[in-house]
């Protein structure tokens, strides 16, 4: 027999899971364009009907019993996840190597095109010295020659100088970012034991374990960010833990009780990274390879900081060779052949960070003006052949990267080779920054909160809402008639 107040206990029930379906879409709604959050929806079954197993027994008159909420659940596709985060360390890579490589073209390539560069001092000195060459014995022609040769010197100081800062801010740049990936680590193995702790206190439906949405929701959210540093792998475990895998390395554990995370270090050298048990730390591509490119890259393959570096420390010391064995000694009793121009450290190796002019020539400017010659007379002959140089090829550097041609050819070249880099990286940038965002726009079309798919659920449920109403009261009326008019008749 059916119960006598069966129809009022269906439609109280409809009435509060259409409640809570609204509160849900109200709290969608209401978090659009909060970072990170998943849509939820109200997940409802119909209220199962029980017979019994010990005689015979219809479920007729306890059919429809209504609906119940199972639980509130996200809405979200694991595939699309895994697939962002892999993008995302792709553009983690091009994008930090896109910044240093920025930073280097406006200390290298800039001055060059605005006519502040060693290509513009070349051409003042070549002019000093063709002026030079015509009057070989005015002193103030040595003058601007002298002048022309610290242009050259303090430009190259200067370069080095801007390297070497930018070398220490990307340096100060990776330490920062370990720090992040270290703080995310120890979050996420947080989050792992707040997470297994709220399922495991709360009841399950049929199996299903409906877990802290705010928590799952910042979990993922340090996984999206945490992606950009290297490869990401993600394993699902029991209670809504998860196993995090970094490069491969096994970073975020939660086995059985316990709950572990692993830590980046930096090595003295402020380039190297370590895990905690001592194992090279390599991410894979992200955001830290792009870091360890660009202060460890060191050939034309690879051109990182030290690169360019090196190749202005090859033009100081070719410069250095070319124009010491120019000018010829006054005093034939002098130990060398040649005055000493250009000069670096003691032991005389001579980089973009310490060439400047000798002492001797500092001094007196008139230093490179042959006061004697083997005619007797004064001549043009050494200043003729430091013009000549300016335009002859010279070897710079040695190896693999040895460069030959003249010293203007010199700095086109490794310009290029910047502007070539710099290129070849925006273009890959921007074509994993269209696939991220291609997927990215995938992902928030199933996660994302959209108001027109809100709307009309808000609608559809405020309408169920109103009809439940409708039943309970027609539901009453039934009630009232069994309960105040039925039975009356022959009082």
């Amino acid at each position: 027999m059916r119960p006598t107040f069966m129809g009022l206990e269906t439609a109280k029930r409809g009435l509060m899971v259409n409640q809570k379906a609204l509160d849900i879409i109200g709290n969608n709604i209401s978090n659009i364009n909060t970072k990170g959050y998943t849509r939820q929806r109200l997940d409802t079954v119909s209220v199962q009907v029980y017979g019994s197993d010990r005689f015979q027994y219809s479920s007729i008159p306890l059919a429809g019993q209504g609906v119940d909420a199972s639980g509130v659940s996200q809405i979200r596709n694991p595939y699309l996840d895994t697939k962002f985060r892999e993008q995302y360390s792709d553009v983690g890579y091009f994008d930090q190597k896109a910044a240093v490589m920025e930073q280097m073209e406006g200390i290298l390539s800039d001055p060059e095109v605005e006519g502040t560069g060693i290509k513009d001092a070349l051409t003042v000195l070549s002019q000093a010295l063709a002026d030079f060459s015509q009057h070989p014995y005015q002193e103030t022609n040595a003058n601007i020659v002298l002048n022309a040769f610290k242009g050259i010197t303090q430009v190259l100081n200067e370069y080095d100088t801007n390297l070497k800062s930018l070398e220490e801010q990307t340096k100060n740049d990776l330490s920062i970012a370990v720090d992040d990936i270290n703080t995310k680590l120890k979050q996420l193995s947080d989050l792992n034991k707040s997470i297994a702790h709220e399922i495991f206190v709360n009841d399950d439906y049929d199996g299903v374990n409906y877990g802290p949405n705010d928590l799952l929701d910042q979990r993922n959210t340090i996984l999206d960010d945490l992606s950009r540093y290297g490869k990401l792998e993600v394993i699902s475990l029991d209670q809504g833990r998860i196993q995090v895998k970094l490069g491969g390395k096994l970073v975020v554990d939660a086995n059985g009780g316990n709950y572990s995370n692993d830590a980046v270090r930096i090595g003295l050298d402020g380039t190297s990274l370590s895990w905690g048990d001592g194992t090279t730390a390599n991410l894979g591509a992200g955001a830290i390879k792009g870091f360890e490119d660009m202060l460890t890259g060191n050939n034309s393959l690879n051109a990182g900081i030290p690169y360019y570096e090196r190749k202005l420390d090859d033009f100081a010391q070719t410069m250095a060779n070319v124009f010491n064995s120019m000018v010829h000694e006054d005093d034939p009793n002098k130990p060398g052949p040649f005055k000493t121009l250009i000069q670096g450290d003691f032991n005389g190796k001579v980089s973009a960070g310490n060439i400047r002019i000798s002492d001797m020539w500092t001094k007196d400017s008139a230093y490179i003006i042959r006061k004697k010659n083997p005619d007797g007379d004064l001549d043009n002959e050494d200043i003729l052949a430091m013009k000549a140089a300016m335009e002859k090829d010279f070897e710079f550097g040695e190896g693999s990267d040895k460069f030959t041609g003249t010293f203007s050819e010199f700095i086109t070249g490794y310009t290029n080779t910047l502007g070539t880099d710099k290129k070849t990286n925006d273009s890959r940038l921007k074509a994993s920054l269209a696939i991220a965002e291609s997927v990215e726009s995938d992902r928030m079309g199933v996660s994302g909160v959209s108001l027109n798919e809100e709307g009309i659920n808000m609608m559809t449920y405020n309408k169920a809402y109103s009809a439940l109403g409708r039943l309970m009261t027609t539901m009453d009326e039934q009630l009232d008639m069994i309960i105040n008019q039925m039975g009356l008749v022959g009082r």
